[in-house]
């Protein structure tokens, strides 16, 4: 690993983040995940928040398209471990922001500050995607991804039903818990 930005040479900087697309989710559920990588994960948030908040800032954009990018260093902790030890999760994120910072993508690489709204927006992105990504999984037949696609709604609901922007993502929720109804 190499300690600071400064080490790293116009294309060892590229590809140390082109590496970070190459690393494959859910690892510790791959029944569920079916090698999906984090570049197809990042590229599918990054739809949604286009198609739910077209007018979100190039901070949220950048924000959105970096938020895995750690996991080639750190490998993919999955949301329930953090949840489920805290300090874990805590030391975790400083660890994340150390290697932000060897591949220049910490607070000073925006362009502006990036506002809670905009990492709520990035979030409910991201949180849909893993929502959606079940969904698929689901309508194949795979139940397994079903314990996954419930929490990832129970998640957005607790933790944005009162946040201003969550009326989109609260119709795709109704929209599929239709669908399922149905079947």
């Amino acid at each position: 690993m190499y300690s600071d930005r400064s080490d790293l040479s116009k294309y060892g900087l590229l590809e140390q983040r082109l590496l970070g697309g190459q690393v494959t989710r859910f690892h510790t559920r791959p029944d569920v995940g079916e090698n999906q990588t984090v570049a197809e994960h990042t590229w599918r948030a990054l739809v949604i928040l286009n198609t739910l908040w077209p007018e979100a800032s190039k901070n949220a954009w950048f924000y959105l398209l970096y938020h895995d990018i750690t996991e080639a260093e750190l490998g993919d902790l999955p949301a329930t471990t953090k949840w489920k030890y805290p300090l874990l999760a805590k030391e975790y994120r400083k660890v994340e922001s150390e290697y932000e910072k060897t591949l220049g993508i910490d607070s000073t690489f925006y362009p502006t500050y990036i506002t809670d709204e905009d990492k709520s927006l990035c979030k409910m992105a991201d949180m849909l995607e893993l929502v959606l990504h079940c969904y698929g999984k689901i309508q194949k037949g795979n139940t397994l991804a079903r314990p996954i696609f419930e929490n990832g709604i129970a998640f957005l609901r607790n933790n944005f039903s009162k946040n201003p922007n969550f009326s989109p993502v609260e119709k795709v929720i109704q929209e599929l818990e239709n669908n399922e109804r149905k079947l």
